[in-house]
């Protein structure tokens, strides 16, 4: 976790004062979450030429459906395989493209064209269109903490995207308490709620022992407050944390 802002340490409370460094990791992301970040994030401003997004994935391939607006609304639909790029984006070929049923993509190289000449899309977005490829940024794509780490790999399983970051070796650590899945922080400043710390040694882990670990950032005091924490002879922080499913829905 590296901050974002000179002289200013990470905190749990400002997802923008960090962004995450991936040495290696396995991510992944369900169709439905994909779909939402689409639509609300991605293509959420005004004239966006894509509404109403839904991506799904069938036989190792996605299919993106929605509303293009040419001038009109017109529905569209656009299948093919995904794989990762050498500069660690994520590449989905637009195999098959169809508007109202009809092929397009046929009717466009007739012309000479292709689907970034049919589709024109804001670049500071994470998504942009080259030729017949769509190019999507993880990092941009995703809302904050920024992350930041080459995706290597990128694979349909289920009705999840699964995606391989590999940027290096990762750095050995020996967290206080053994358990299957955790967050460990070990080193730099850390601040969460009104607490800092200073060669930060914090390990938050799920009270219950469930696998996964069910965490949220922006809900963490919930899940803390819940839960109870230990101090070890080195000064480490344990965390036992509730898990969020565990909680219920917030009540403001």
């Amino acid at each position: 976790m590296i901050p974002t802002r000179a002289g200013q340490p990470v905190t749990f409370d400002d997802a923008t004062s960090f962004k995450t460094r991936i040495s290696t990791a396995e991510i992944a992301i369900a169709a439905t979450t994909l779909s939402q970040l689409l639509n609300e994030r991605v293509f959420n401003y005004q004239d966006a030429p894509l509404k109403n997004i839904t991506l799904k994935t069938e036989n190792g391939r996605v299919r993106l459906t929605g509303t293009m607006h040419k001038g009109v609304n017109v529905p569209f639909e656009v299948e093919g395989p995904l794989e990762a790029t050498p500069d660690g984006e994520i590449r989905v070929y637009a195999q098959k493209v169809q508007s109202a049923h009809l092929p397009v993509k046929g009717l466009l190289h007739l012309f000479g064209e292709d689907l970034s000449k049919l589709v024109n899309v804001r670049k500071d977005r994470g998504v942009r269109l080259e030729g017949d490829y769509i190019l999507i940024q993880p990092s941009r794509l995703l809302p904050p903490p920024e992350i930041e780490g080459k995706v290597t790999a990128a694979q349909v399983e289920g009705n999840r995207i699964v995606l391989t970051f590999q940027s290096g070796a990762a750095r050995e650590l020996n967290p206080p308490y053994k358990t299957e899945s955790y967050i460990y922080h070990r080193g730099g400043v850390l601040r969460f709620g009104k607490l800092t710390m200073t060669d930060a040694d914090l390990q938050i882990v799920s009270e219950s022992g469930r696998q996964p670990f069910d965490f949220s950032l922006p809900e963490y005091n919930r899940q803390l407050v819940a839960g109870y924490s230990k101090n070890t002879a080195s000064h480490a922080l344990i965390v036992f944390m509730r898990d969020l499913k565990a909680l219920g829905p917030s009540r403001g």
